[in-house]
């Protein structure tokens, strides 16, 4: 295997591009790989057991996403749970393999999950009041755990995001500053036309459908690109997807990394997912490092 190139999250190129909202600066190198200009980001499932730790995240990998934290009521207004994130790791485990991967230069979110009929908050996403839910946020999210932004997983196809969602996706932005990650994972662009009142406010959203062919994922991208410009848009993968039948060809998956639209770049790839118990690390590894050795 040739030697591994190392990506950060979102260095100059992106942040030059990100319409005002700065970007954490990142050490030029990694583990003394070289760096790419583009973001590489994976979700890390604290809700399967067994699986790969945190600190085992490979070094190609410069964002890691918890998943996942829950919208619910509290006693403060609108906040997030931690029980499902926690429920097959502890949250002492989870904590002490976020430092290890701050401490070599990983950016660490918390991804929230809002769906609709989730047991304890239903409605999910659509019933926040958008200034408690982001002062609570930050409180758990950077005060408490000492994270570098938040994910917002906002997928269900039963309901299309309206005003309420783009004031907490507002709101979460003045609460965490100009500095903090801001991701969202998307799917179906007609459902998501919301996110051109808050292009300014996010980081970069993630496609889905990793399933779909290499055509159909540079379609994807083109239509979020209209939304958001084509440097706030990775590219999905997943080597773990449930069903299994939804996991993208990694025959594909090296191509989809280098690929940039025309006289732009993409902001990054993003893989589902880092701990998968039914594949061996050295099986997320490979898939790490195609994407690592391919980004621009």
């Amino acid at each position: 295997m040739t030697k591994r190139r190392s990506t950060t999250a979102l260095m100059a190129a992106i942040a030059a591009t990100t319409f005002g909202i700065g970007v954490p600066a990142l050490s030029e190198t990694r583990g003394g790989a070289s760096q790419s200009s583009q973001a590489f980001m994976g979700y890390w499932l604290g809700y399967v057991q067994g699986g790969a730790p945190l600190q085992a995240t490979p070094a190609s990998v410069g964002i890691v996403a918890l998943a996942f934290a829950v919208t619910s009521p509290g006693p403060d207004g609108d906040t997030i749970t931690l029980d499902f994130l926690t429920s097959q790791h502890a949250a002492d485990e989870i904590r002490d393999g976020v430092k290890a991967l701050q401490a070599r230069g990983v950016k660490v979110v918390m991804s929230i999950n809002g769906k609709p009929n989730w047991s304890g908050h239903a409605g999910g996403w659509d019933n926040l009041d958008p200034a408690a839910f982001a002062a609570n946020v930050k409180a758990i999210v950077v005060d408490q755990w000492g994270l570098d932004g938040v994910d917002l997983d906002n997928e269900a196809i039963s309901v299309i995001p309206g005003d309420n969602f783009v004031q907490v996706v507002k709101a979460l932005r003045h609460a965490l500053g100009p500095d903090a990650l801001l991701t969202l994972p998307v799917f179906i662009a007609r459902r998501d036309n919301y996110l051109s009142q808050v292009r300014d406010d996010i980081s970069f959203v993630s496609t889905m459908g990793y399933w779909s062919d290499f055509d159909s994922q540079i379609a994807r991208f083109n239509k979020y690109a209209a939304l958001v410009g084509p440097e706030k848009v990775a590219i999905g993968v997943a080597d773990a997807a449930t069903p299994a039948r939804d996991n993208t060809r990694f025959a594909i998956v090296a191509r989809l990394a280098g690929w940039n639209p025309e006289n732009a770049h993409k902001a990054g790839m993003m893989l589902w997912n880092l701990n998968p118990p039914s594949l061996e690390q050295e099986a997320t590894a490979e898939w790490c490092a195609a994407i690592g050795e391919h980004l621009p």
